[in-house]
């Protein structure tokens, strides 16, 4: 069998992204944990004999969720809060005419077919 590997490249980075990400999925793991161990202990409270679990959580409304504790909370400051990022704007009508240059040149069976694809992604009737 022959070799065609010249030379070993270097390895880049660090695993510290990997870890991170491994930290995050760990930690959501467990306030998932949490929440269904609350949500268990609520309906053996509160269920009455015979009532499957899903038909007790539908009962629940959407503030009983929200007013759920779970046993302790994190710091906030672990994580830095994103500012959100500037508004793009579009200049719909210089769009539309690229749109509608871009549809002129076009065959006629190229049109259909593009028309069949987007009725088909849209689920749109002909």
């Amino acid at each position: 069998m022959m070799n065609n590997v010249e030379k070993i490249l270097e390895s880049r980075g660090d695993l510290s992204e990997k870890a991170r990400l491994a930290g995050l999925e760990k930690e959501n793991f467990n306030v998932e944990q949490m929440l269904l161990d609350t949500l268990k202990e609520d309906f053996e409270k509160e269920a009455p004999p015979g009532t499957s679990f899903l038909d007790w959580l539908k009962s629940k409304d959407d503030e009983y969720l929200q007013r759920i504790k779970l046993e302790s909370g994190g710091s906030t400051s672990k994580s830095k809060i994103k500012e959100p990022k500037a508004i793009r704007k579009i200049d719909l009508t210089a769009e539309f005419l690229k749109t509608a240059d871009m549809l002129a040149k076009l065959s006629d069976a190229e049109r259909q077919t593009i028309s069949y694809l987007l009725n088909k992604s849209f689920n749109l009737k002909d």
